[in-house]
C-alpha cells in the first residue's frame, strides 16, 4: 500500500510555492512517486501549504527517508523553509484505493 507525508508550512503562499517546487525533484530523487502541494483557502488552516509526498510502500519509504537524511540540499531547503515559514504539522498516512 502507497505511504503518503503531508507536511504542512505557515508560509507566504508564492514563497511556499516556489520552496515545494524545488523540493519535488529532491524527494523524487530519494523515492517518492508523487509529490504535489496545494495551498488552503479555508478552514482552520487557512494560508497554509500542504506538501503530500507518496512513495509506493514502506520500504521506499524508509529508503527515502534515509536518503533525504543523508541529502545536504535537502537540509538546506528545509533549513530555508524554516525561515520562511514554520512547519505546524507532519502526518504519515497508509492510503488506499477505494
Amino acid at each position: 500500500m502507497p505511504i503518503a507525508t503531508l507536511t504542512t508550512f505557515k508560509v507566504e503562499r508564492e514563497q511556499g510555492l516556489r520552496l515545494a517546487g524545488q523540493a519535488a525533484p529532491i524527494l523524487k530523487r530519494h523515492g517518492a512517486s508523487t509529490v504535489r502541494v496545494g495551498f488552503c483557502h479555508s478552514g482552520p488552516r487557512t494560508g497554509t501549504i500542504t506538501v503530500v509526498t507518496i512513495y509506493p510502500d514502506w520500504q521506499a519509504y524508509g529508503q527515502g527517508v534515509q536518503g533525504l537524511y543523508e541529502d545536504k540540499a535537502y537540509h538546506n531547503l528545509l533549513a530555508e523553509a524554516n525561515k520562511a515559514g514554520e512547519m505546524i504539522d507532519r502526518s504519515i498516512m497508509i492510503m488506499q484505493d477505494l
